[in-house]
This record gives structure tokens, C-alpha cells and sequence, in this order.
């Protein structure tokens, strides 16, 4: 997940403009927006199998929430793009400070996860003691992510908060949805590992003591998360790769002919089958969609001048994407806990399920107003603290 900041501070040197950085953070919303819509969803109507009611605007629901996993992969490929390169940017001005680097990075994302996790424990111990619904909470709720019963104990709690879950505790909670910050986490570790080596003045012995660290971290995170990280460093390239000299009319052409490219791969993969089953299939599938949107990434950096109004409203729509993607998943459970049944989808519930989803997305847009737009204001406090200027 990336942090809104991130597009505040976003590639210079290589011409990040504002109208590709309007169409990242669209893009970025939509894929909070998956991840999300198919969640409620699971919460909210019977699977497909289940019911009969099968409208074409339920077909069309049905099909909108099947794409919460490629929404992952995008979130990778931007991270790689965006948080790499401000590293970048950084080595090349001799401002490279992997200490900083990494106090950066963990307040990007413990300032949203810290509480998310304290949410999370009262919106799932209110399902259970509450609204006594053990049941849910004890392997009922496998029609999402995983199976079996939660676990809500300090060790679980301590580890989410470290980025070791799926390494050494399960996801916390009813938020299963945490497994990629573990990822992103360790990518931005292994980032800040590889460049401090390479940069010219890191001694010999420093960087053979460094080759180690990141072969202790590959081994560590294991691998599903080394597999995946490829992912991440190939948004890296993108930052590299020259920018092409297109007329106005072969900028609209490359990118719509990526989007569409991506988009069709999505829904031909994804559309026509259920969720689960894609993730039972290879990894190879993560890796083709990482690779079509970095296409679809590269042609955002050409694309034509857009409206100012058309920047305002993505920049919006994507503010609470990391508090949204936090968040929402104990507050769903609790939905499912209180209302006791997953109903069919009838245009009624159908159009109800539209509404909630509105809900939920003001209930993250509200949690990143208290917490994540003030991130800068809180690492400005910080930062001093740690790494006092030097006296002259």
C-alpha cells in the first residue's frame, strides 16, 4: 500500500507530471476500491452457487468483486515505482541516509496500521461479546481469506505491528487483509539494503556484511514473499526507462491500448472464475499482471495534459487508500455479525450493497483525516528527535 504523501514527493528528474501522478492515484483508488468492494461483498450476498437470483445487474456486482488479488499487485508495482525511486533521487543528491530511509518508511506505515490494529480488536471483540457471534469469529468467516478461528492475542497483536505476520504469527484478527504490508515492509528493508551497498562509499567489508543481511532477509520472509518481489523492483525500472518522444495523438494510443491490454488480461484471468480459485493457480499469474500494469505504468508517464478538476478528484478518491485497505475488513466482519446472514442478490441488495460500500469508504476517508493526512506533521515532530541537526 502506498501512502498518499508519497505522490507529494513523487519523481522529479524523470518527469513525473502532474496528470500521470493524477492517473496513479486513480488507479491506485480503484484498486483499494477492488479490494474493498470484493470483501463487502463476501459479507454482504450469497456466492454465486448459492443463489439463484442471478440478474444481470447481479452478474455485473458479481463480477466487480473478483479483483481484490491483481489490486495487491498493482499496490506493488506503484510502491516500487514510487517509494524506489525518491531513493533514488536521494543517492543521486549524496542525501542517502539508510536510517532516515527506514524511519520513513515504518512511520508511513505504522501511523495507519498501529491503530487499524486497536480497531480491529474492538470491532472484533464487540462481534464476539457483544453480538455473540463466536461462531463468525471461530471459522465461520472462511468465506473470505482463510480459514479457522482468529486469533486475537498479544503475540498475534505485537508480530502484525513488527510486519512478521504469515512469517512467524497469522494476520491479526479478522483483518486478513494484512498480509501485504508484511511484503511491502520487507521490499522496503531489501530496497534499503541493496542501495547502501551500491553506493560508492559504503566500504567492502560494510557491503559484504550487507550481502548477508539481504540473503538473512530472503531467507526470513521466505518464499512467497521473495517471489513477489520482483514485482516491486520492476515499478523500480519503470523509473529508469527513457521517456519516449510521442505526439499527442501516439500518447493517447499508448495508453489506451496498455489499459485496455491489462484490463482484458484482468477480466479474461479473473472475471470468469471465482477468487479463490485464481489463487490456487501459479504464481506466473501475479507475475504477467505486475508486468501488463507496469506497461500500463509506463504509458501514464507519457500521457497528455488533463484537467485540473480531473487531478482534484483523483487525488480524493485515492487520500484514504491505505486507511481503507487498514481498516475495512474488521469493520465488515462486524456488519456480517450484526446482521446474522448473507442475503441474495436482488436488485433491492444489490443496490443496498452500492450504499454500504459508500459507507465504508467514508469510514476510511473520515480514520485518514485523524490519521494519515497529519503523517508529515508527525515525522516532522519525530525525526528531529531520533537524528538532531548537527551543530556547525
Amino acid at each position: 500500500m502506498i501512502p498518499t504523501a508519497e505522490f507529494e514527493t513523487a519523481p522529479a528528474t524523470r518527469g513525473l507530471s502532474k496528470t500521470a501522478s493524477a492517473h496513479l492515484n486513480l488507479a491506485r483508488g480503484l484498486a483499494a476500491a477492488a479490494v474493498a468492494f470484493q470483501h463487502l461483498r463476501s459479507v454482504v450476498l450469497l456466492d454465486w452457487p448459492q443463489t439463484s437470483a442471478h440478474s444481470l445487474l447481479a452478474a455485473g456486482v458479481y463480477f466487480l468483486a473478483k479483483f481484490a488479488h491483481p489490486a495487491v499487485i498493482v499496490f506493488f508495482v506503484l510502491s516500487g515505482f514510487l517509494v524506489g525511486s525518491s531513493g533514488i533521487r536521494a543517492v543521486e543528491k549524496r542525501t542517502w541516509s539508510f536510517p532516515r530511509y527506514l524511519l520513513h518508511r515504518i512511520l508511513r506505515l505504522e501511523i495507519v496500521l498501529l491503530p487499524a490494529l486497536l480497531l480491529g480488536l474492538l470491532w472484533d471483540s464487540v462481534g464476539i461479546h457483544l453480538l455473540h457471534a463466536s461462531a463468525l469469529y471461530n471459522g465461520g468467516w472462511h468465506l473470505l481469506v482463510r480459514q479457522g478461528p482468529i486469533d486475537l492475542s498479544w503475540r498475534a497483536l505485537l508480530g502484525n505491528a513488527a510486519f512478521v505476520q504469515d512469517i512467524l504469527v497469522p494476520t491479526f484478527g479478522t483483518n486478513a487483509a494484512l498480509w501485504s504490508l508484511a511484503y511491502e515492509f520487507w521490499y522496503y528493508v531489501l530496497f534499503g539494503l541493496l542501495v547502501t551497498a551500491c553506493v560508492r562509499s559504503t566500504r567492502l567489508w560494510r557491503r559484504l556484511m550487507l550481502a548477508a543481511l539481504i540473503l538473512a532477509v530472503a531467507w526470513f520472509t521466505g518464499f512467497a514473499i521473495m517471489f513477489l518481489a520482483p514485482l516491486w523492483f520492476l515499478g523500480l525500472g519503470i523509473y529508469f526507462l527513457p521517456r519516449m518522444s510521442l505526439s499527442r495523438l501516439g500518447r493517447r494510443v499508448l495508453l489506451a491500448s496498455s489499459t485496455l491490454l491489462f484490463l482484458v488480461f484482468l477480466g479474461i484471468t479473473f472475471g470468469n472464475r471465482a477468487p479463490v480459485e485464481v489463487l490456487t493457480r501459479p504464481l506466473m499469474i501475479d507475475l504477467v499482471t505486475g508486468l501488463l500494469f507496469g506497461l500500463m505504468l509506463y504509458a501514464t508517464l507519457h500521457a497528455n495534459p488533463a484537467r485540473s478538476a480531473y487531478q482534484r478528484i483523483a487525488h480524493h478518491i485515492a487520500a484514504p487508500t491505505y486507511t481503507l485497505y487498514a481498516n475495512h475488513l474488521p469493520a465488515m466482519v462486524l456488519l456480517l455479525a450484526w446482521v446474522g446472514v448473507r442475503r441474495a442478490p436482488t436488485p433491492q441488495h444489490c443496490l443496498e450493497l452500492g450504499g454500504l460500500f459508500i459507507v465504508f469508504w467514508l469510514y476510511g476517508y473520515g480514520l485518514y483525516l485523524l490519521l494519515e493526512s497529519r503523517t508529515q506533521a508527525i515525522r516532522s515532530w519525530i525525526e528531529p528527535q531520533l537524528f538532531p541537526a548537527k551543530r556547525v
